[in-house]
This record gives structure tokens, sequence and C-alpha cells, in this order.
């Protein structure tokens, strides 16, 4: 047998449903609505924290140095004489510290970078 067949006879593959569809009921009971208004909200709220995960990522994808910088971390590294590779380059961040400067990262409404024309995002109905 497999690691993965002991992990699923341990754990059924539907028990994370019961888990789920069990804390949605607690939830609707301890505010008192209904079951599908509480699994409304749940899901809404999923919905809004991918749309917020999806502009936080257009927003770095946006910024030209962060950009050249996860490229950078994709190229092959050289193997060093000890038998090891090269460090990673580190990643830039958007506040400085040190600075003692707060900059905020690039909005993904904002005006691209270059001058470079983008389509707009997609709309969902």
């Amino acid at each position: 047998m497999s690691a993965l067949d002991d992990y699923y006879r341990q754990q059924p593959a539907h028990a994370w449903y019961h888990a789920e569809q069990a804390a949605i009921q607690e939830l609707a009971e301890e505010r008192g609505i209904s079951f599908r208004q509480a699994e409304h909200e749940r899901l809404r709220a999923e919905q809004d924290w991918r749309e917020a995960d999806r502009a936080r990522v257009r927003a770095l994808l946006s910024d030209p140095a962060m950009l050249r910088a996860l490229q950078a971390q994709q190229a092959p590294r050289p193997i060093q004489p000890d038998g090891t590779f090269a460090p990673l380059p580190a990643l830039p961040t958007f506040a400085s510290v040190d600075a003692g400067e707060e900059s905020t990262p690039p909005t993904p409404a904002g005006p691209p970078s270059s001058g470079r024309q983008i389509s707009p995002p997609r709309q969902r109905y």
C-alpha cells in the first residue's frame, strides 16, 4: 500500500465537506441566520479574498523592478566550487524600513509603466 492509500483510509475523501458544512451550520446558528445566508456570506468572503489576492499579484507584476527580480530568480544559477549553487538574488521590498519611508505598492488600476497599453480586466457577471 502506498502512503496515499493509508492517508485516505484514515480520513475519507468527503470528510472535508462534512467539516465545512458543520462549520457553516455553526456560524449560522451563532449569528441567528439561515444556513443558505451563512453559506452565501462565506462564499462571498472567499471571492473577495481571491479578488484581493489577484489585485496584489497584479500589483507585484506591474512593478518592473519586481518583475526583473522574479525573472532573475528563475534564471539558472552557476554551481560553486564546493558543489552548491549560488544563492538566489533577493527580492525587492515595497517598504523601505531603513530609510524610514513607507511606500505603497502600485495599484493595478494605475497607469501602465513605460507607456505600454494593457487590456482592461475581465468583468465577472
